[in-house]
């Protein structure tokens, strides 16, 4: 009688070969497409006139192109986008650092921003969906028509900080008019560092 339903209670468990066949799937793991350039760190230094005030600042600043093509060319022209740049952050944080200086306590003025975190990749399009697309292209092409491409992955989410926001969209119309036309997609202030010598206690 142990012999006979010793084999029934097995057959009713999954097979140890078919468990070990299909692997759970890894999360998708944020990275930086190739459609962005990371330049180095913009330093600037800020010094007030009439106080004398000296506020250090570090940027870490991508840029995002339209394209990979776009890529390329932004990384051919950077030196230029970059001055560009740095004209706008000269004059926009020279009146930051006067209203900081004279509304911030010493101590309280240094501070550190930093990005949203990146947006993992999305899953590849299985192979319906491959094929639906092309059926709808072609069927836009029959037509005449102009089938609106989906623009590509961006794994920047909207910046929280709405300085930042604000600053990252001067920034992007200055890059825009330094470069040829549908080239910058988008500017990204990843990292700022914000350092007020004059402030530091004395050890």
């Amino acid at each position: 009688m142990f012999a006979l339903v010793t084999p029934a209670a097995r057959a009713s468990d999954p097979p140890a070969d078919d468990a070990n066949t299909e692997e759970p799937e890894e999360p998708a793991v944020p990275e930086i497409p190739e459609t962005v350039v990371v330049p180095d760190p913009v330093s600037l230094t800020i010094v007030l006139r009439k106080s004398g005030a000296i506020r250090q600042i570090v940027f870490n600043i991508w840029l995002e192109g339209t394209s990979r093509q776009a890529a390329g060319l932004i990384e051919q022209r950077l030196p230029k986008v970059i001055n560009a740049f740095l004209v706008d952050l000269q004059r926009l944080m020279y009146r930051d650092t006067e209203q900081r200086y004279e509304t911030r306590e010493p101590g309280k003025r240094s501070f550190k921003y930093v990005g949203p975190d990146l947006l993992p990749p999305p899953p590849p399009k299985t192979e319906e969906e491959l094929a639906a697309e092309a059926e709808a292209a072609a069927e836009a092409e029959e037509k005449g028509e102009e089938l609106v491409k989906e623009p590509p992955f961006s794994p920047f989410q909207p910046a929280g900080n709405r300085y930042f926001a604000a600053l990252q969209n001067k920034l992007l119309r200055t890059g825009q008019n330094v470069l040829p036309p549908d080239t910058l997609r988008s500017v990204q202030i990843r990292m700022f560092y914000d350092f007020w010598p004059g402030d530091a206690k004395p050890r």
